[in-house]
C-alpha cells in the first residue's frame, strides 16, 4: 500500500496495512538538512528544494506525508506587508508589522497568490513535490489562520485590545485578511498537488482569550476560510492545527474538518470525567500512557492526528521512551480514525533515533504494556 493511499484510508477509519505516520513543517531538520548538504536558508528559498527536502525527510524518516509550507508561518503575513529577517539556519520571523502604530487598513497589501511574497514559491514547490513523489507521499498545504495573520499584521496585543476597545475596526481586518487569505487556498488546492490543507490555528485557546472572543472573532472567519475551500475542493481533506495546551475543542469539532491535528485534549473535562491531569503528566516521559483524549468522539468520524510530546519527549527521551509513548497513542486511538504523529514540528536538534522510534511503532504497534 503507498503512502497516499494508507493516509487517505486511515482518515476515513478504513483498514490500512499499517498506523498511517504523519510528518509536520520540517521536523528534525538537522538531519534533512545534513543529508541535503545545504542550510535552511538557502533551502527555504528554492521551489525544487523545498520539495526535495520533504522526499529526503520521508527516506530519512520513514513518514506517509510531506508538508509545503513549514513552520515559520509567515508567508501570508509577509504578503499583506509584514517586513522579514531572513536566518541562514532559522526561518523567516517578522521584524515590521504595517499595522502596529498606525492601524489604518490602507496600509495592508491585497495578496496576489501569483505575485505576492513568497506565495508563488509555495505553489510552485507543492507542485515539484507532488511531481517528485507521485502517490509515494501524501502532500498536505499549509495555512495560517486569519486570526494568526491578523495578529502578526498588528500585533498580538494590539488585536486582543481591539477584540475590546474597537470591535468594528477588529472585524474590519479580519474580513480583509480571511478574503486574501481564501484566495491564497484557492491557489493552493488550484495546483491539484493537495491531498489535504492543514490550517494553523493554535490562537483558538484558553491562554489567549475568553469563549466570547473565541466565538466572535476567531471561529467565525475560520468556518469561512474552511467554507471557501471546500467550493473549490470538495474532496480534499481540511485538517484543523491547534498544537496549545489549552485549546477550546468543543468549537474546534463544530468546524467543518476532517481531521483534528493537536497537541493536548479537552483537559478540562478529561480531568473531570478520568481524574487525569493531562498538563502535569502528558510532557513526562511515559507517564500518560491512558490517553483519553484519543478516545472517538460521540457522533463525529473526524480523525485525530497526534500526539506524542514533540519538546520534552521527541527532543529528551531515550528512543525506547518514544517507542513507548507512540505505541500508547496507537493503542488509546483503537476504534477511531487516527495517524500517529508528533504535537507540532519536531525540534531540529532531536536525536534521529527518536524520530525513527515513530516509524517503528507504526511497523510494530505493540499496546504499551507488551513486554
Amino acid at each position: 500500500m503507498n503512502a497516499r493511499r494508507r493516509m487517505a484510508l486511515a482518515l476515513r477509519a478504513e483498514p490500512t496495512d499499517r498506523p498511517a505516520l504523519a510528518y509536520l513543517f520540517l521536523g528534525g531538520a538537522r538531519h534533512v538538512l545534513g543529508r541535503m548538504g545545504a542550510r535552511l536558508g538557502a533551502v527555504y528559498r528554492d521551489a525544487e528544494r523545498i520539495a526535495e527536502a520533504q522526499f529526503v525527510a520521508a527516506d530519512l524518516f520513514g513518514h506517509d506525508t510531506g508538508m509545503v509550507p513549514w513552520g515559520c508561518l509567515t508567508v501570508e503575513a509577509e504578503a499583506f506587508g509584514c517586513r522579514l529577517e531572513w536566518e541562514e539556519d532559522y526561518y523567516p520571523r517578522v521584524v515590521g508589522r504595517p499595522l502596529e502604530e498606525n492601524r489604518d487598513l490602507g496600509r495592508l497589501s491585497d495578496p496576489d497568490p501569483s505575485r505576492s511574497g513568497r506565495m508563488p514559491l509555495v505553489l510552485e514547490a507543492l507542485a515539484a513535490l507532488r511531481r517528485r513523489a507521485g502517490d509515494d507521499l501524501f502532500v498536505v498545504g499549509m495555512v495560517v489562520s486569519p486570526f494568526l495573520v491578523a495578529a502578526e499584521l498588528r500585533g498580538m496585543v494590539g488585536l486582543l485590545s481591539d477584540f475590546i476597545a474597537d470591535p468594528p475596526y477588529a472585524e474590519a481586518l479580519l474580513e480583509r485578511v480571511t478574503d486574501g487569505i481564501a484566495r491564497y487556498v484557492g491557489a493552493l488546492l488550484g495546483t491539484g498537488a493537495c491531498d489535504a490543507v492543514l490550517f494553523e490555528n493554535a490562537g483558538a485557546c484558553r491562554e489567549l482569550m475568553g469563549p466570547h472572543h473565541v466565538g466572535r472573532y476567531v471561529m467565525p472567519f475560520q468556518r469561512r476560510l474552511l467554507a471557501a475551500a471546500r467550493r473549490v475542493s470538495p474532496d480534499v481533506f481540511l485538517i484543523e492545527h491547534n498544537c496549545s495546551k489549552t485549546p477550546y475543542f468543543a468549537e474546534i469539532l463544530e468546524l467543518d474538518v476532517d481531521a483534528v491535528s493537536f497537541a493536548h485534549g479537552d483537559v478540562r473535562a478529561i480531568r473531570a470525567r478520568h481524574g487525569w491531569d493531562c498538563h502535569a503528566t502528558h510532557t513526562v516521559t511515559n507517564a500518560c500512557l491512558e490517553r483519553h483524549c484519543l478516545r472517538p468522539a460521540a457522533g463525529r468520524r473526524i480523525a485525530w492526528i497526534g500526539n506524542v510530546d514533540n519538546t520534552r519527549v521527541m527532543l529528551e527521551a531515550r528512543p525506547e521512551e518514544v517507542l513507548r509513548e507512540a505505541r500508547a497513542c496507537i493503542a488509546s486511538a483503537a476504534g477511531a480514525p487516527f495517524v500517529l504523529s508528533t504535537s507540532c514540528e519536531i525540534p531540529f536538534k532531536a536525536p534521529i533515533g527518536n524520530i525513527l522510534a515513530l516509524a517503528q511503532a507504526v511497523a510494530d504497534p505493540l499496546p504499551p504494556d507488551a513486554p
